[in-house]
């Protein structure tokens, strides 16, 4: 493949709802540019773009992947999505990199719950969309109401460009309505068109879709629509400038339809990406970090290099590849490049453009381009590889916090590491999971965004480490602390055993502090009643007993210890007695100063439709949710609230349920609240019964 320039560039990300057929489209848009050499499908498990050995056993796209062809004298990059929700955040990354989005619709669902989520992704992208209708050849299909619905959904934006010949069994063409051609095509054919009349019975009805094509144009463009008022009508030439400043400017959505599957109408969406889809030259600049704080920088080819490394792929018996967009200068084999995010550098060896699975050798990557590094030492997603003469690096993609968790042992003893390496060679292909283990529960936590993506890292550690893992519900990180200051604590360790004893008095004031101020220990000691070598001892003895627990095992924070006084004995006060006297006095105090547990509350933002609006809210409160507030998003309510985390545990299923699928909810931590006291009698007793099933 030649080497294109900016401007003859596309970066496309192709997203929908799982099973709309953006693989399917990929496969034919390859095939039909002879990327490809056969046509591949994903049912049949012989999709080079759903390569993965998990992707060909459950027949869905799992990691993102990019596709490259040459089109009418245009490099176009297909960046291919993942459609279920688990995998959301290859979306995120995809919409970064690409300067528009194509989203695909079910010819016979309509708009689904992941189309309206990754169209969301879209806006906070601030990128054009064109929409492509896909599935035509279905039963029960109405492509007149497909439209009405997409706009009802996105409003008068949406402008039809091609119109379907047939639906359902009779499909089997389009009519494109810029150019009056009509296009007939050869189920699994070479996806290229064969140009036919358009059908008598048609002929009526596509005029009048032509002129509401006008027309939706005409309204985004002031001299347009005076024209259109004068004469009547646009040419063909009006139209296409019209088509080309509104997508631009986001006030036009141009919609296509075809067949995926049979090949059809993806030589017309290879020709609309060419003339309406912007270049990289529309993205001037970007934004990166330098010494902590965000700038922006210009992106253009006269710049030196920099590159933004958005998926690492562990492909078995090759290595990492490293999936890159370069947005200044160019990447060229041999050079050597800085990855400020982890203080190395990398020379530049196989460098790709790719197509799926496929690899093509390539020997640099221009600004506005795509493509593919092997076997470089330490970079993986999210990273930054510049010049040495540049001292930033790229923004990092924000992914969404996990939303599921477990907590996950080894079926094996001894396998404890092969867990540790396996997570972590994983977490360098996928940045949207975390696992840590966390002591004051004792447990490894592995967080995800939902279920199968839990399976899928599982299956992964299984499958490519050798570890097998049973899982475990996972504790709540509870803490304990105290409501109300007490004085003049005392407590007297003495022991005697015959030869050198021990002995230490200690006096303390407890006393609560703010919500978040954790641990602060003052020494009042006036005179030489405690050694001022002991008086540490007491603290130390305090930090102990404070990762221990006292009310349920959990550890103890926001509170100040205050040692008042105190005597020490000629011979037996030592280190070991003063600890011991500062961990029991502290028991003593503490239980004196109306202690409680806090449980950790994570801060909700749920967007519904507003139908089931009620419900949710209703569940929410069922669920000792606080409701925050409500912000209208079109025909959706995002909710936000504070709930508990031990409410929340199977909060994505019951959403799912009540919303009938439609509903999505983001999460992140907010603080530490008050256990209500019946709650906590029972926390306290399930932390007795654990204790002593351990002993």
């Amino acid at each position: 493949m030649k080497t294109y320039e900016a401007g003859s560039i596309r970066n496309v990300a192709l997203v929908s709802h799982g099973g709309v057929g953006k693989t399917t489209l990929t496969e034919a848009a390859s095939f039909t540019a002879k990327a490809t050499k056969k046509l591949g499908s994903v049912d049949n498990a012989t999709s080079v773009f759903d390569a993965r050995w998990d992707e060909k056993e459950r027949k869905m796209t799992i990691s993102m992947a990019v596709g490259s062809l040459e089109w009418k004298d245009t490099k176009i990059n297909l960046i291919d999505t993942p459609g279920f929700l688990d995998f959301q955040g290859d979306v995120i990354a995809a919409l970064r990199m690409a300067e528009s989005a194509v989203v695909l619709i079910s010819a016979s669902d309509g708009i689904e719950v992941g189309t309206e989520i990754f169209c969301g992704h879209i806006d906070e992208a601030d990128i054009p969309r064109l929409f492509f209708v896909n599935g035509l050849d279905k039963e029960n299909v109405d492509y007149e109401k497909t439209i009405a619905d997409l706009k009802d959904y996105f409003g008068t934006s949406i402008a039809p460009l091609t119109w379907p010949i047939g639906d359902g069994a009779s499909f089997n063409g389009v009519v494109d309505l810029v150019t009056k051609e009509a296009f007939e095509y050869t189920p699994g054919g070479n996806g290229t068109g064969k140009r036919i009349d358009i059908p008598g019975e048609l002929a009526e009805s596509i005029a009048a879709k032509r002129s509401e094509l006008m027309e939706a144009i005409a309204e985004s463009d002031e001299e347009l629509m005076n024209k259109y008022f004068e004469e009547g009508e646009l040419s063909d030439d009006d139209l296409r400038k019209g088509l080309s400043q509104g997508v631009a400017q986001g006030l036009v959505f141009p919609v296509l339809c075809g067949c995926a599957s049979q090949n059809a109408g993806s030589d017309i969406l290879l020709n609309t990406i060419t003339t309406l889809s912007p270049s990289p030259l529309a993205k001037k600049e970007i934004t990166v970090v330098e010494s902590g704080e965000e700038k922006k920088v210009p992106c253009s080819a006269a710049d030196p290099a920099s590159a933004f490394v958005f998926k690492t792929i562990s492909e078995e018996h090759v290595g990492e590849l490293n999936i890159i967009r370069v947005f200044g200068g160019k990447v060229a084999t041999g050079m050597e490049l800085a990855n400020p995010v982890r203080a190395g550098s990398e020379r530049i060896g196989n460098m790709y453009t790719l197509c799926g699975h496929d690899k093509r050798d390539a020997t640099e990557i221009v600004a506005g381009d795509i493509g593919g590094l092997l076997k470089l030492k330490d970079t993986h997603t999210n990273d930054t590889l510049v010049d040495k003469s540049l001292n930033w690096q790229f923004k990092k993609i924000a992914y969404p916090d996990p939303l599921v968790r477990v907590a996950i042992r080894s079926k094996s003893k001894g396998d404890e590491d092969k867990i540790g390496i396996g997570i972590n060679k994983l977490s360098e292909e996928d940045a949207t999971f975390t696992y840590q283990f966390h002591p004051d529960i004792r447990q490894s936590i592995l967080s995800a965004m939902g279920d199968v993506h839990l399976d899928i890292i599982l299956n992964n550690l299984k499958n490519r480490f050798k570890v097998e893992v049973e899982k475990i519900t996972p504790k709540i990180s509870y803490r304990e602390t105290i409501t109300k200051p007490v004085k003049y604590v005392e407590y007297t360790h003495k022991k005697q055993t015959g030869g050198a004893g021990q002995y230490a008095r200690v006096f303390i004031d407890l006393e609560p502090l703010p919500r978040g101020e954790g641990y602060a220990f003052e020494d009042k000691i006036v005179g030489g009643v405690i050694d001022q070598s002991l008086r540490p001892s007491v603290d130390k003895g305090i930090r102990a007993r404070i990762e221990e627990g006292i009310l349920a095992g959990y550890p103890i924070v926001d509170f100040k210890i205050a040692l008042v006084d105190g005597k020490t004995h000629p011979v037996d006060s030592k280190d070991i007695a003063f600890q011991i006297a500062g961990r029991e006095v502290f028991k003593k105090a503490f239980e004196m100063a109306g202690p409680i547990l806090l449980e950790p509350f994570a801060e909700l933002k749920v967007t519904v439709p507003d139908d089931f609006t009620g419900d949710v809210m209703g569940d929410l409160s069922s669920r000792r949710g606080k409701i925050g507030g409500m912000e209208p998003l079109g025909k959706k309510q995002r909710i936000t609230a504070l709930l508990p985390e031990s409410e929340i545990m199977n909060y994505s299923q019951s959403l799912r349920s009540i919303t009938q699928g439609r509903g999505f909810f983001t999460k992140k931590f907010s603080s530490y609240e008050p256990v209500p006291p019946d709650q906590t009698a029972k926390i306290v007793e399930q932390s007795k019964k654990a204790s002593e099933e351990e002993h």
